[in-house]
């Protein structure tokens, strides 16, 4: 099972720890299309109109202007460093497997070290243009969505999930659970596919809550995950046909009142908030 994660806008910033080192991120096939965007954000940063282009206000500014020395500044986890509603509910800590899309690194595990930064995947950077069309397409050409990407193996790829296959309601090992939100959602996922999106009791779209309820799954469904890993001890977590399906519908179900429609391979989960 893979978790998609969007990042935070909310960060910590560490204060100690190793310079960031591309090549030592997951993903290593993404190092020259990271190195690119780092350098052109690093040169925004510097730029008397830094703020529009990164479109933040003033307030965030000295953060903006720190990342100049981007490649110098100390870097933590991920999941350290993104602490945001959704990592707040999430939870996240070492061992947990998630694959976090971002508009620097354009996808990262949770243990990767990074530092904080400012840029939206909304923005377009000078000589790379649109961030969702660059990484839409730099993903595409390292094989992210198709049905076995997973990070310790760098990127593999394998044959999409027949159409026809029978849908079950607990996941194979190649279910995606994408949590991201509409920015980052700029790969599409291959095999089950698994969403989730939050009303208020008004059937309308909520979108702080829904941040908030998508950590919640991410953390129940990663417990889940190792609980049915302490099933195959001595198993090594990376050995994919010895991961217990995970019952997502059932997870999705502790959260609260939901809706379940299946489309094909694609099952979109909608949790209606009740008044309180």
């Amino acid at each position: 099972m893979r978790i998609l994660l969007p990042p935070s806008e909310g960060k910590t910033w560490p204060d100690s720890g190793p310079a960031l080192e591309l090549r030592g991120l997951s993903f290593p096939e993404l190092t020259d299309a990271r190195r690119r965007v780092l350098e052109a954000l690093i040169d925004v940063s510097g730029r008397d109109d830094a703020a529009g282009i990164l479109k933040v206000g003033k307030r965030v500014m000295p953060e903006v202007l720190a990342q100049r020395e981007l490649r110098d500044m100390p870097c933590a986890p991920a999941y350290q460093v993104y602490t945001g509603v959704l990592f707040q509910a999430a939870r996240l800590h070492g061992g947990d497997e998630v694959m976090i899309f971002s508009g620097l690194f354009g996808v990262t595990t949770a243990e990767d070290l990074i530092p904080a930064y400012r840029l939206s995947m909304n923005t377009s950077l000078p000589g790379i243009g649109s961030l969702k069309t660059f990484w839409r397409r730099e993903l595409t050409k390292a094989g992210f969505g198709r049905a076995n990407c997973v990070a310790k193996h760098g990127t593999t790829t394998d044959a999409a999930i027949d159409d026809s296959m029978e849908v079950a309601v607990e996941t194979a090992p190649n279910t995606t659970v994408d949590m991201r939100s509409g920015a980052y959602q700029v790969t599409t996922p291959h095999g089950q596919w698994w969403d989730l999106r939050v009303l208020d009791s008004h059937g309308k779209m909520v979108t702080h809550a829904a941040k908030h309820y998508r950590g919640l799954m991410t953390r129940a469904l990663l417990d889940a995950r190792h609980e049915s890993q302490e099933g195959h001890p001595g198993v090594s977590a990376d050995i994919r046909e010895h991961e217990e399906p995970i019952d997502v519908a059932r997870v999705a179900r502790s959260l609260g009142n939901v809706e379940i429609v299946n489309d094909g391979l694609r099952h979109h989960i909608t949790l209606r908030l009740q008044e309180s």
